[in-house]
């Protein structure tokens, strides 16, 4: 893996969100934009992007293309990954008295046999409030990511988590 990293400071906001899409499509494992100040203060951002060996040339060129940069930094440094897991899961939510079920995407975090965290694919649960919102069932996303992330987390099956809200 490389890590790069660029200056920009002559960009609007909508191009970095293409540029962030093409460096997604390219392949990135990881990509982070983060606002900075020049030292005329100016606007500007700073660019990282986390991508394989072999896709260095590549990006380095998109963010030359893209966001028209002089060139870029590739930052000595190594990454110690913990242990991903993905699952899919059931999810029997009961709102007062009525039952729903929903396929869901997680993920565990672990270090070895040690959990450290699960994290609830966002897409899937922004689609669950809505569908429930359909059916006159408001519930906050924050609240359902709470309730499900604490029980699959609490559970040692998570192929199945039941919430009641």
């Amino acid at each position: 893996m490389r890590l790069l990293m660029a200056q920009v400071d002559d960009v609007p906001g909508e191009l970095i969100g293409e540029f962030i899409r093409r460096a997604e499509a390219l392949g990135a494992r990881n990509v982070q934009v983060v606002p900075a100040l020049t030292k005329k203060g100016r606007p500007s951002y700073i660019v990282y992007l986390d991508v394989a060996a072999h896709l260095e040339t590549e990006a380095g060129l998109l963010l030359g293309l893209e966001l028209g940069t002089w060139g870029y930094r590739v930052l000595a440094a190594e990454h110690r990954h913990f242990d991903i897991a993905r699952l899919e899961v059931v999810l029997a939510i009961t709102v007062a008295a009525t039952n729903h079920e929903f396929p869901l995407r997680a993920k565990t975090i672990s270090d070895g046999e040690r959990l450290l965290r699960v994290k609830a694919e966002h897409d899937d649960l922004s689609a669950i409030c809505a569908t429930l919102r359909g059916g006159g069932i408001s519930i906050a996303l924050a609240v359902l990511k709470s309730a499900v992330e604490s029980r699959l987390y609490e559970q040692d099956d998570r192929t199945h988590v039941a919430v009641h809200l």
